[in-house]
């Protein structure tokens, strides 16, 4: 199976050559999205793509969020001949080395599969409870167990993700990408992956995370 992995970036100008460095050595296709970054991140990427490195990058001219990220890289990978991606975010709160995780449930016939952490690792308080509402409120409501429904260490077939076409542009995407996989009725599993926690402020605020509640409830109407 033809697998490629797929990083959003949004000023990671600190932390994004040490990812690349990372990511090279499994020496897989890679298609890095900078959207809209307005430090260095785009002057690294392009330098890292002129040194010859297998790496396509993609860029959005302003911030339009993480979905509108992931859904940009998604599609050139698609086109690109690819049958599946791996999302991984590039801000260093991922390991590759879980990665093998992925593709190996992959080319076992899952469509998608999802990035569980370990939640007694030094997740912060406020991430866990609200992991732990949200999973608890999708299972009611969409009749799907997913332990970690804000991981964005996921991947998905082409095929899953003609039929998921999310709508979310932000952090949201991975709560509405849960849902859409109990209403398409898609194969789907989950692996356990490490986390590292480099940077307290990025990730879903308490504000994402009212605006994510909000559109749970509208998603259990329209879809």
């Amino acid at each position: 199976m033809k697998i490629a992995v797929v990083s959003p970036a949004y000023n990671e100008e600190r932390i994004i050559n040490r990812f690349l460095d990372n990511i090279s050595k499994l020496k897989m296709p890679l298609y890095v999205v900078d959207d809209g970054s307005v430090d260095d991140t785009y002057k690294i990427l392009s330098k890292y793509k002129m040194q010859g490195r297998k790496c396509e990058i993609l860029r959005h001219e302003v911030n339009l969020g993480k979905g509108a990220a992931m859904k940009t890289g998604a599609e050139a990978a698609f086109l690109d001949g690819f049958e599946a991606v791996v999302f991984i975010d590039s801000d260093g709160q991922h390991d590759v080395e879980d990665l093998p995780k992925f593709i190996k449930k992959l080319e076992e016939g899952y469509d998608v599969v999802f990035g569980k952490r370990d939640f007694k690792s030094r997740m912060p308080f406020v991430r866990l409870l609200g992991n732990k509402l949200a999973s608890f409120l999708i299972s009611v409501l969409f009749k799907i167990k997913i332990s970690d429904i804000l991981c964005g260490y996921r991947a998905i077939t082409k095929k899953a993700y003609n039929k998921l076409k999310w709508e979310s542009l932000g952090y949201e995407v991975e709560t509405e990408m849960v849902i859409r996989v109990a209403k398409n009725g898609l194969k789907y599993c989950e692996v356990p992956v490490s986390t590292l926690y480099l940077d307290a402020y990025k990730g879903v605020s308490l504000i994402d995370s009212f605006g994510i509640f909000l559109n749970v409830l509208r998603w259990r109407i329209v879809l």
